[in-house]
């Protein structure tokens, strides 16, 4: 009994000893590097990349203090694995969302690109449009492929250049319907004799002056010298036909018209 009870004195450092080693935690070194890879797979990077950067550094300081302060890093590849579960729940969601913004984003583009071909774009703006199209079918190409953020980047710009496309195909359009009104004007007569039984008001109705009755004001206004009373011209007076008008001194005219009344006395305006 005395023999058992000194051996087991004898033992007991060693006991102890043994009790107080640390193992290195490889398994869990391991299973945290597999977590990473998760999350990594799961877009973590692009989607959750602080979460991700901190996972990946507590795996790193896990690994170098296993091998000189082993208890620490079995704390330290815990937390590792727990950030690298965050970083994928959080890539996973972020992600989704991000599927979500992307199509919204190819929508709007679609919207814009449609709009432009009402507005003609493709003929008077063809380089903007096909640029415009051209990321569209990029930014289609990204979402398939499941680059959320990138398709949103260029369905954006693609809507961008669609509505540039839009305002330059309808200025261009205003433009060349400026030029064509300008020569049609040209085309017709400058000035005009009065014949029997004409007024201003069936001057300007003519096809060949304005073809609207209401617009015989620019005429007066051309003519004061000469015309004294608006309602009263006579037989063989020449007027001047004013041919560069700007749309306000036309809407001015047929407001004027409008308000005087077809017989008034000469009221000196």
């Amino acid at each position: 009994m005395i023999r058992r009870k000194g051996l087991l004195a004898l033992l007991l450092p060693f006991a102890l000893l043994l009790g107080g080693c640390c193992h290195p935690p490889v398994k869990e070194i391991s299973l945290a590097k597999a977590q990473l890879m998760e999350a990594r797979e799961a877009g973590a990077p692009l989607y959750a990349p602080e979460k991700y950067k901190e996972a990946e550094n507590l795996l790193s300081q896990a690994e170098a203090e296993s091998k000189k302060e082993c208890q620490k890093s079995w704390k330290t590849v815990k937390l590792a694995q727990q950030k690298a579960k965050e970083a994928k729940e959080a890539a996973i969601k972020a992600k989704l969302q991000a599927r979500v913004e992307a199509l919204k984003a190819i929508r709007r583009a679609q919207k814009a690109l449609a709009e432009a071909r009402e507005a003609e774009a493709p003929l008077y703006a063809p380089d903007l449009y096909q640029a415009a199209t051209n990321l569209l079918k990029e930014a289609q190409k990204d979402f398939q492929r499941e680059s959320y953020l990138e398709s949103k980047k260029k369905s954006d710009k693609a809507a961008q250049l669609a509505l540039k496309a839009k305002e330059a195909a309808i200025k261009v359009k205003e433009e060349l319907a400026r030029e064509l009104e300008m020569e049609k004007r040209k085309a017709k007569p400058t000035t005009h004799v009065v014949e029997k039984g004409e007024c201003l008001w069936i001057i300007s109705s003519y096809p060949q002056i304005y073809g609207n009755p209401l617009m015989w004001p620019l005429i007066y206004w051309a003519n004061k010298a000469q015309i004294h009373d608006p309602d009263l011209i006579h037989p063989g007076q020449g007027f001047t036909i004013p041919r560069d008008y700007t749309t306000k001194e036309r809407d001015k005219a047929v407001h004027f018209a409008k308000h005087r009344g077809p017989w008034s006395l000469f009221d000196g305006k």
